[in-house]
């Protein structure tokens, strides 16, 4: 999260994660939910521009550092090939 969390509502959505296919969100969110984190998404209604612009998954601040990094659990990491 880059924002400065002291300044911050801890119930304010803020964005965790950025993709940029309505499908994929759709899988995250799913996914935190079941972490017991409550995930929106904002952006899904782009129809005709998948892949142009982005979707944001939304969670609580105080809920936003745990999301954040189960995610970059969750999410594959490049081979070293």
């Amino acid at each position: 999260m880059t924002q400065d969390d002291s300044s911050l509502d801890p119930n304010e959505l803020v964005t965790v994660f950025t993709v940029n296919d309505p499908i994929e969100a759709e899988i995250l969110k799913n996914f935190l939910n079941a972490e017991g984190i409550a995930c929106q998404i904002a952006g899904e209604g782009q129809a005709g521009l998948t892949g142009v612009m982005e979707i944001e998954l939304l969670a609580k601040a105080v809920d936003a550092d745990r999301a954040e990094k189960l995610i970059r659990q969750r999410e594959p990491k490049p081979d070293d090939d």
